[in-house]
């Protein structure tokens, strides 16, 4: 007869790397859609629900991507979950910020105009150093 195991004593289950995939999406993608919400809510355009709408989606969908890429090549560097974790949080954020430095560069590049930092970045005009003195 064989003593009772107590749950403790019970390896815990690894999660299926679909599920992983899953939840560090997921989570980039809830920190795109609170950056992209706190900053429509500072905004003093007025926005239809529409707009706002389809620039949550697509802000999500980015920060998820680019927070999932960042989970998975922290993955291949280190095994310890709660630095993927922290990647797929700094990479969903800095996803759409690049992309918006991108839209920026090149907005400069096509039309030629001086377009401020500070319509990407959130710094005050006074310190974007693009602007002219």
């Amino acid at each position: 007869m064989t003593p009772p195991v107590s749950p403790a004593d019970l390896p815990a289950a690894e999660p299926s790397s679909y599920l992983q995939m899953v939840a560090f999406g997921v989570l980039a993608g809830m920190g795109g859609a609170t950056k992209f919400v706190s900053v429509a809510l500072k905004s003093r355009e007025p926005m239809s629900m529409r707009r706002f709408g389809t620039l949550l989606a697509a802000n999500v969908l980015v920060s998820g991507f680019s927070g999932l890429i960042g989970a998975l090549w922290f993955s291949t560097l280190t095994p310890d979950r709660t630095l993927q974790l922290v990647a797929a949080g700094v990479f969903g954020y800095a996803g759409p910020q690049m992309l918006d430095l991108l839209v920026l560069t090149m907005q400069r590049k096509v039309s030629n105009t001086p377009v401020p930092l500070s319509a990407v970045i959130p710094i005050p005009p006074a310190a974007d150093p693009s602007q002219p003195k």
